[in-house]
């Protein structure tokens, strides 16, 4: 059985690495184990829209559209109209319940949209595209380079990071005793809990505001460090951070941008 899942694969791989699949298809992985907890493992360079979503199924489908090869005869050279482009690049494979995704570094206009089993946990890079994630509970880490990062009724852990653009995540059930990190440099930050989260929060941004609706005890004491010279001088430097306990406390919850606000409230 495992030496047919290999050919099957290879073959997927083939078809649409080749060119030979050009629109919109399906390629249906089986899992190794199907009902155990698995991953996703996605890494995209230049994807116009990342869609993945849970099903009840037991497998992962990917669905993938790529750039249209015929243009029409828009673009020409030397009088000769171009009919094929850098087409689909899109390597697939499964291994022991963990599906790796990863795309073409030539690969333009791509859209993707994969369904995975609810038990998935993900680990998703993406340097140029927007990222939606839906329905999924698991251990999850999100790297974005440029492009927003939606992450809808999630569960299970959360560490994500985007350089140029927004943050959204609600989670509806959060593993206990689990830090989690929502960072980026440039976009704003939305997240929420349920409302009985136990967690310290940890939070800066630089040019923005931070709003709540939990209610969190606030640690003034550490608004401002004083930093002895040893001469009888000393520096008092203000310190951006604010931290503060929600629910009598818990992990660290991590909250930080350079340019945008946050905002953390309950479900």
């Amino acid at each position: 059985m495992k030496r047919v899942k290999s050919i099957i694969y290879i073959l997927g791989i083939l078809a649409i690495t080749s060119g030979i699949v050009l629109g919109q298809d399906d390629l249906r992985v089986p899992l190794t184990n199907p009902g155990s907890p698995g991953k996703l493992n996605l890494n995209a360079v230049f994807a116009d829209d990342i869609i993945i979503k849970a099903h009840d199924g037991n497998d992962v489908v990917v669905k993938f559209d790529g750039d249209d090869d015929d243009d029409g005869g828009k673009y020409s050279r030397n009088g000769l109209r171009r009919i094929s482009t850098n087409g689909v690049g899109l390597e697939v494979t499964e291994d022991n319940n963990t599906v790796r995704i990863k795309t073409a570094p030539n690969s333009h206009d791509l859209d993707l949209e994969i369904w995975v089993p609810k038990n998935f946990s993900m680990n998703i890079q993406v340097t140029h595209g927007d990222l939606s994630i839906e329905g999924v509970m698991g251990e999850h880490e999100v790297r974005a380079t440029n492009g927003d990062v939606e992450m809808i009724q999630v569960g299970g852990s959360v560490v994500v990071n985007s350089v140029n653009g927004d943050i959204e995540v609600s989670m509806v059930s959060v593993t206990p005793n689990t830090p989690m990190s929502f960072t980026g440099l440039n976009g704003d930050i939305e997240v929420s809990f349920p409302s009985n989260t136990k967690f310290t929060g940890k939070m800066k941004t630089d040019y923005g505001d931070v709003f709540t609706n939990f209610d969190i005890s606030i640690d003034r004491s550490q608004s401002a460090s004083e930093i002895s010279s040893g001469d009888g001088k000393y520096t008092v430097t203000v310190n951006k951070w604010i931290t503060g306990t929600v629910n009598g406390g818990g992990p660290e919850f991590l909250f930080k941008t350079l340019h945008g606000d946050i905002e953390i409230s309950k479900n």
